[in-house]
This record gives C-alpha cells, structure tokens and sequence, in this order.
C-alpha cells in the first residue's frame, strides 16, 4: 500500500504557500485523490510528490507559466537604473555631494534614512556592520555625510536600487547627465 500525505504535510515538503498548492492540486499539477470533505480533502501519493519536488528542483523551465501568480505584487522585472561603472559612481557621488550641500556633515540615522527613502533600521544596520562609521552623542547615532554618499554611490548600492526614493535619485542624476 502506498504512503499519503495530506495537503498540509504536502505544502511544508514542496516550501511553497497554501494557496499555490491548492491550485497546483484543483487544476491537476499534482496528481491526488480529491475526497471532496471540506478539510483533509486531498490525499497525494509520496512517490507523486518526491516526482514533483525533484522536476521543481531541477527543471528550470517547470511552472514557468505561473510565475508571479501568487505574489502579493505582479512580477516586473526591473530595468537597471544605470551601469555601476566606477565613472557612473564617481559622477553619481558628485550629484549627491551637490545635491546635499546643504546638510550638515554629520547627518542623524533617521534624516539619513530620510535621504534615500529607506527605513532607519537599515541605516542603523549599515552602522552597525562597519558599512558606514557612526558616533553616538547625546542617545542619537550620527554618520558622516561623505561616508554614507560615497555608500550610496557605492556598485552595492547601485546594482540593488530597492526603494522608490533611491530610484528616484538616480533618475535626476541620469536626466541631469542626459
């Protein structure tokens, strides 16, 4: 007789949601047995499932046609911002400089975050991981202005342009040089 697994032991072996297993299992990805009960109502063969996890594992192109289906946001892929050259950060570290006269040299984590539209969290990880050299004085954390531009100008910081705000420097830096 051959092992089962329900739907639930099934989900946490294939690392995939809920919801995607039971479309995978309704539209007849996974071969099962539909009990039609309203809970436990699949039954799915071990040897159908391990067969399923070795094709996701392996097949590069397997499910491809429901990529993005079951994220909360539809997939877009994102177009590079600009070329992380050591010119394109070195002109992009000038844009920052000027654009950013005005802020004192010591910038607090939050006005910091502020900047590029990130959370505080992060810049406050930066710090802490040596990214970016801080001070403590009085209970808040301060970073020197030129360290954390020349981070945001950094090839890290340009290849993974992940908030809105950063992108949006970049794309007044690019129409400036344009």
């Amino acid at each position: 007789m051959a092992k089962y697994l329900s739907a639930d032991e099934l989900y946490r072996y294939l690392h995939i949601s809920k919801r995607k297993l039971k479309y995978l299992l309704e539209n007849d990805y996974i071969p099962c047995i539909d009990t039609g009960k309203k809970t436990h109502r699949f039954l799915i063969k071990a040897s159908d499932a391990k067969e399923f996890k070795r094709r996701m594992d392996t097949e590069a192109e397997f499910l491809s046609e429901l990529y993005g289906q079951f994220n909360s946001d539809i997939y877009k892929p994102r177009k590079k911002l600009i070329e992380p050259t050591p010119e394109n950060c070195a002109a992009f570290q000038d844009f920052l400089t000027m654009k950013w006269a005005d802020y004192p040299d010591a910038l607090p984590t939050k006005l910091a975050a502020e900047l590029i539209g990130c959370a505080p969290q992060r810049v406050g990880d930066w710090m802490r991981k040596g990214v970016i050299s801080s001070v403590s004085v009085g209970g808040m954390r301060y970073c020197g202005k030129a360290e954390f531009i020349a981070y945001c100008a950094s090839p890290e910081m340009l290849r993974k342009p992940g908030v809105e705000k950063y992108r949006e420097l970049i794309a007044e830096f690019l129409c400036m040089t344009s």
